[in-house]
Parts: C-alpha cells; structure tokens; sequence
C-alpha cells in the first residue's frame, strides 16, 4: 500500500504542475454540501466470527432495511468481512458502489471479519488502506481505509473510516494504542492534505468505532481525541446531549456510550444524529452528518 500511496502522489505533483493547480487558495472553491455515515456493522453478515448461513441471511435482510433509511453520498463501514460482502451491504442504495475495503490480517484469531471500508456515490481519485505500524510494546489492531474525491470543481474531500482499539484489555494499554493510532493518523492526514492541496482547498472528514469519547469520564486522561480537536477537527457531538447520541446502548457488561464519532476540518457540521438501527443490524446504531464543504 505505501507504494501505492505514492505512485497516486506522484501523479497528483504531476497533475498539479501542469494545470498551474499549487496557486489555488481555498477561496475559489465552490460550496458544496456532503451528507455523510458510519455503521459497526457486528460481523457482518452474521454478528459473529463464525456465524451460521442462517444468522448470516437474517442479519442481510436486517441491514438491508436500515441501510434505506440511510441517505447519504458517503458510508463508512467496520466490522464488514470483505469486499464482497460490503457490496452486499450497501445494495440497497442506488448509484453505490464500494471504494474501498481493508484486508488486514487476523489478530490472534479475533479481528476476522473486522474490515473498514468506505462506499460512495462520488467517483474517487484513489483510495487505499494502511495497516497501524507498531511502536515498541504498542501494537494497535487494523488500521484506517481512505478515499479521496472531487466533490466540486477544485474542491477535493478527504474520507477516513476507521476502527479503533477496544476496551477489551488493560484499560491503560488500550487507550495507549489508540493514541498511538491517532498519532499515526494526523501524520498521514498532514501527508494527505499536502499533497492534494495541489489540486485544490482540502476538507477532510474522519469517522467510525473510536472505542472512546471526549466526554467520558472513564478516559478523562485520554488524548485520542483532543489530538484531533488540537488539530483543527470539529467534534459531530458538540453540545449534543448524551441522551442524543447514544451510539452503543447499554449491554450486560457495558453501560450505554458514545463511542462512534464524525471529526471534520475545513467544514462546517450543519447538522449530526444517531440512526436507530435495528439490533438485528448491529449492536452499534450508525451515525450520519450534513457536512458544509
């Protein structure tokens, strides 16, 4: 993938000498709205690693329903098995296609099924996955799919799904991966903006499973997500009662959270909600926002 990463670079320094793009400032682009989701699909299809045909087809037909309710020009998806069954996942929704789909390897057996991908209506410029790289002792799990498109003339967005580590270990281990992760992702972010700035004003939208809110008091110390605010991105959830934005609800070992979350930069958030999906779907609801480019 990174020599992927930077052949799509080389091209993109190659388009932008010859259209005299490096002069544009972000003032020439036109405004644009984008509506934008994000769904921890649970294993899908079959909420488990080793589902059934039948839990499969049952909880196909549960997403197949939701999805409708979802109208957006970009989803990113976790927890989907494969390319194959993205598609299946988003066939409801006209004039979709998949961009991107992750295949990172098995983590001690537990992350089968756990890919992010990123569909749209919009052609993208390029698109690809990187896996997390490991920092000493701190091995974060998965990694981030990003896309890029031309949304307006010389207006590009930037998309990044992502799935962060889990509260399923030593609590202080897991929010330490996860920062980790952060920090590998504002570096790429930076990269990214870069280089497609060549061709026009850049915003950029991040969203997903973070495992983790600003406003949580159980990762009060947390910096995974002030790294993201320090750094210019707006919150989705700002001012937005928790009762609201509840994207987890309470299970028997877990009380009810706001762990899913849209971040944007260069944009304005005009409006940001929980859709209710059904638990046959997910034990995630999706999320959705109206983004002003």
């Amino acid at each position: 993938m990174a020599k992927l990463r930077w052949i799509v670079l080389v091209v993109l320094l190659a388009i932008s000498g010859n259209s005299g793009a490096q002069t544009i400032s972000p003032s020439v682009a036109s405004p644009h709205t984008a509506r934008v989701a994000f769904w921890n699909i649970q294993w899908f299809p079959g909420r488990h690693p080793n589902a059934s045909v039948a839990s499969e087809r049952s909880q196909i037909a549960s997403v197949h329903r939701d999805m409708r309710w979802i109208n957006a020009d970009v989803i990113g998806m976790e927890e989907v098995r494969d390319f194959d069954n993205a598609t299946i996942a988003i066939s409801p929704l006209a004039g979709f296609k998949v961009d991107v789909v992750s295949d990172f390897p098995p983590r001690e057996g537990q992350d089968v099924g756990q890919q992010v991908a990123i569909a749209s209506r919009f052609p993208p410029l390029s698109a690809w996955v990187e896996m997390w790289k490991p920092n000493g002792p701190l091995v974060p799990p998965r990694g981030f799919a990003f896309a890029a498109y031309e949304v307006a003339p010389r207006h590009l967005l930037l998309v990044y799904a992502v799935h962060l580590k889990s509260n399923r270990g030593e609590i202080s281990e897991d929010i330490a991966i996860r920062e980790e992760s952060m920090q590998q992702l504002i570096a790429h972010i930076h990269e990214m903006n870069e280089a497609y700035g060549k061709l026009g004003s850049v915003s950029c939208i991040i969203g997903g499973d973070f495992n983790t809110a600003p406003d949580d008091s159980r990762f009060a110390d947390e910096t995974t997500t002030s790294t993201l605010r320090d750094d210019g991105f707006s919150w989705c959830w700002e001012n937005i009662p928790f009762a609201r934005r509840i994207t987890l609800p309470a299970d028997k070992l877990f009380p009810a959270a706001c762990f899913d979350h849209i971040f944007v930069r260069n944009a304005k958030i005009n409006s940001a909600r929980v859709i209710q999906t059904s638990r046959r779907s997910s034990d995630h609801n999706a999320i959705f926002a109206e983004v002003r480019l």
